[in-house]
């Protein structure tokens, strides 16, 4: 069945205010970031982005949801590289958007919507990790463990400061099995 305009405009507006929403909270931040501002940016009415979002918070979890989706896309790519090389790589995409990971986390206790992410992202990272290591010879007992072990490893690197060389070294451990 065709689409008609109306749908194909929806659609296209939407993913506007989404471009529009990541570039000014990467930029500025989800706090400083106003709707009226994200409005401006996707060039709508601020009331227009009620008619797509219900709140700010639905718009930052569309806004995690693109950046998310993107990355898993390229990874699954990935996927005749080694488990170092693909976790330094989406690891590297993740940083850009540290500022919002501790939008999250910040937000856990204030949003049902965000901790609905936080969670499925939880899950998400968990299987992919388990799926990879048992890909590799770990068994699934074990990469169940190291798979939520790597999960919180993933969110510390994400959200705490570190060097290139500590970074490599959790990498290596988490890549290795746990072992360096």
């Amino acid at each position: 069945m065709a689409r008609n305009k109306r749908d194909v405009d929806a659609e296209v507006k939407r993913e506007q205010i989404e471009e529009a929403a990541c570039a000014l909270f990467l930029a500025d931040g989800y706090e400083a970031t106003s709707m009226a501002a994200v409005a401006k940016a996707a060039g709508v009415a601020p009331n227009t982005l009620y008619w797509y979002f219900a709140s700010k918070d639905d718009l930052l979890v569309a806004t995690l949801d693109r950046l998310v989706n993107k990355a898993l896309l390229q990874v699954a790519g990935m996927q005749e590289q080694s488990l170092g090389v693909q976790l330094r790589w989406l690891l590297g995409e993740f940083q850009q958007a540290s500022k919002l990971i501790s939008t999250v986390h910040s937000r856990l206790d204030r949003s049902e919507t965000v901790r609905e992410w936080h969670d499925r992202f939880h899950e998400m990272l968990d299987a992919m990790l388990v799926q990879q290591m048992v890909s590799k010879g770990m068994s699934r007992t074990k990469a169940s463990v190291m798979a939520t072990v790597g999960t919180y490893v993933v969110e510390g690197l994400l959200s705490h400061p570190h060097t290139s060389q500590q970074f490599d070294k959790v990498v290596q451990w988490l890549a290795g099995n746990g072992k360096l």
